[in-house]
């Protein structure tokens, strides 16, 4: 399982809100409420009620209710307030757009592809404490078991690990 560390998703968030405002708040939203692509362009107003995102999840997973992120909160409601679909492009040009600022991001290319986003939610959520059912409700996994994929490690922090229990 793939996800970026803090300091490359801040690297990629910041590309994309020098980019586009619109492509910058579908990514954070990606991440903050752990969506899959086809989740984030399907919200509307419709799914914003009380400063809270509620939206049900695809492929079998529950439908969660998440505050919104505070720093964005505005320009979400503003959104909202448009009406319609949020965000009007297709999932291949979110995945084009995604690759494009995680270049420039300096992000590894295998690492350039939207549902990094809904793993590094899970992964930076489970390293910054968050218990295994606290974490299965943010990302509305119905089975814990999906929820376990974020238990485990990576080559690079496996690499990590490695050299400081040797001291190498």
């Amino acid at each position: 399982m793939k996800s970026l560390t803090r300091v490359e998703l801040d690297a990629l968030l910041r590309v994309a809100r020098l980019r586009s405002e619109s492509d910058y708040l579908m990514f954070k939203l990606a991440f903050y409420h752990g969506l899959r692509i086809s989740e984030v362009l399907s919200l509307s107003a419709e799914n914003i009620v009380g400063g809270c995102l509620i939206i049900q999840r695809l492929k079998g997973s529950k439908r969660t209710i998440q505050p919104l992120p505070a720093d964005d909160r505005e320009a979400i409601e503003k959104l909202a307030a448009n009406g319609g679909p949020f965000f009007t492009i297709c999932r291949k040009t979110a995945w084009l757009h995604m690759k494009e600022y995680a270049a420039e991001a300096g992000v590894p290319a295998f690492k350039a592809h939207p549902h990094v986003l809904k793993h590094t939610c899970g992964k930076l959520g489970l390293l910054g404490g968050m218990t295994l059912p606290e974490l299965q409700t943010r990302l509305g996994h119905k089975s814990g078991s999906s929820t376990m994929v974020y238990l485990q490690t990576d080559d690079e922090q496996a690499s990590k690990a490695f050299a400081a229990a040797v001291g190498a």
